[in-house]
């Protein structure tokens, strides 16, 4: 398995300019019910941040410490309802059905899936977006453990009611990027 420093990473600011929430917790945030959401691989905050500020209580899990003090530098006052656990999501600290919302963006695991959607309250929301395998075709080099067959991301969460799916092919700050979107409902 590739492992990545990923400490190093933010540190260097590899991914920095990145401060806007994901256009599709943007787009779906309000079908959250209101309570508690976990936002699993955070990274440097920005989702938890939005979330926090819409009202939600949100727990940003990610298992760098240099992610979680650029999160945390990024707080203001208002954002109380936020806070970060450094973890690794193979060991996901929260008891099943605990959440409201469960949100993921570019982080793949296949081994915690079921996990993932165990997390949800009745009527609990999951937003999940991450590449697709095809995305190798088209960039650099991804590890293709942690990229998506086409079709692959709703049919791992077959026990929600799917709300919307897409896979596209779009340009995102100008870089491609091929990419697997799902919104669900826990029945």
């Amino acid at each position: 398995m590739e492992r990545v420093d990923w400490d190093k990473r933010y540190r260097e600011g590899f991914y920095s300019g990145a401060y806007e929430a994901h256009p599709l917790l943007q787009r779906f945030w309000h079908i959250i019910p209101k309570g508690t959401v976990v936002d699993i691989a955070m990274g440097n905050g920005r989702n938890t941040l939005f979330l926090a500020r819409k009202g939600f209580t949100v727990c940003g899990l990610d298992r760098s410490s240099e992610a979680l003090k650029i999160a945390k530098n990024a707080m203001v006052e208002s954002d109380q309802n936020a806070f970060f656990i450094r973890g690794d999501a193979n060991s996901l600290p929260f008891k099943a059905r605990s959440m409201s919302g469960v949100i993921v963006f570019y982080f793949l695991l296949r081994n915690i899936m079921e996990v993932i959607a165990g997390l949800l309250q009745k009527n609990g929301v999951l937003i999940y977006e991450t590449f697709l395998k095809r995305q190798n075709a088209i960039d650099k080099h991804r590890n293709p453990d942690f990229l998506l067959e086409d079709g692959e991301l709703i049919s791992c969460f077959r026990n929600l009611d799917p709300l919307f799916y897409e896979e596209t092919l779009s340009v995102v700050q100008g870089k491609k990027r091929a990419i697997a979107k799902f919104v669900g409902r826990k029945k």
